[in-house]
């Protein structure tokens, strides 16, 4: 197990990598977005010097505003564009895995024609990384009616796809957390894990043990991963100050092993 840390978009990316590298993270969960790293204006070869000179591992994360729902195909075309910018990015500096979040399709189409047209924007998206030598991921949003169903679907359609999975967006406006029944269905997928706490009310993003009820069971959801065999990367992905990651992160630290 490594964990991984978001940088902030509001701080210079450079001084965020050795930030994050000083603090005792392995990796860097790098978010490619504004506007503190944007594809257009980051110098990616100083970047991926930087992460070399600190040791520091890296995955990338594509933007979740980029409109791949958007009712109009020009639009779409070129949130697919961007897509295939952050694969690039992502070969650059050395990246494995570069992950996107799950927005949906298009409401004027139908389910059955939604999977069809996931399955053609990620065919294309995939090739792109396998040329590249990049898996391209997809991360569970905060959405969870019907999603697990949506992602059963659109994970047979796309044998090569990699699954990101968001403790946190599995534990809102849910009956219980969704980690055991993703897995179960998915876990052979499985590339990277994010974790944060919340109220189950919304995507608060919040330190662990932060909320008053309904939060997260961190220790239930460590041996479920551990159950599942899983034993690779790990993002903090807490908002706000820096102190409450690294509350966050020691309280995983010392949590792991006692999940196994």
């Amino acid at each position: 197990m490594h964990l991984a840390a978001i940088n902030d978009l509001r701080r210079p990316l450079l001084a965020e990598i050795e930030s994050i590298a000083q603090q005792g993270f392995e990796q860097l969960d790098l978010l490619m977005a504004a506007p503190g790293a944007t594809l257009e204006n980051t110098d990616w070869s100083a970047v991926q010097a930087t992460l070399a000179s600190n040791k520091l591992k890296v995955i990338c994360q594509a933007p979740a505003y980029l409109p791949i729902d958007n009712p109009s195909p020009p639009v779409r075309q070129a949130a697919l564009d961007e897509l295939r910018r952050c694969v690039d990015v992502a070969q650059i500096l050395g990246a494995r895995v570069c992950t996107t979040r799950f927005l949906g399709w298009p409401a004027h189409l139908s389910e059955a024609a939604g999977y069809e047209y996931y399955r053609q924007l990620y065919t294309v998206l995939i090739r792109h990384g396998e040329e590249r030598g990049v898996q391209v991921a997809l991360e569970n949003s905060a959405q969870n009616s019907h999603q697990l169903k949506y992602f059963r679907e659109i994970f047979h359609r796309l044998p090569a796809l990699k699954l990101v999975y968001n403790i946190g967006h599995g534990n809102i406006q849910t009956a219980q957390s969704l980690t055991r029944d993703y897995l179960f269905a998915l876990a052979d997928r499985l590339v990277h894990v994010r974790l944060s706490d919340n109220s189950g009310q919304g995507n608060e993003r919040l330190p662990f043990g932060a909320p008053a009820s309904g939060g997260i069971d961190l220790a239930r959801e460590l041996r479920t991963l551990r159950n599942f065999n899983y034993d690779s990367g790990l993002t903090i992905e807490v908002a706000g100050d820096r102190r409450w990651v690294l509350a966050s992160a020691q309280l995983v630290r010392e949590a792991w092993p006692e999940a196994g």
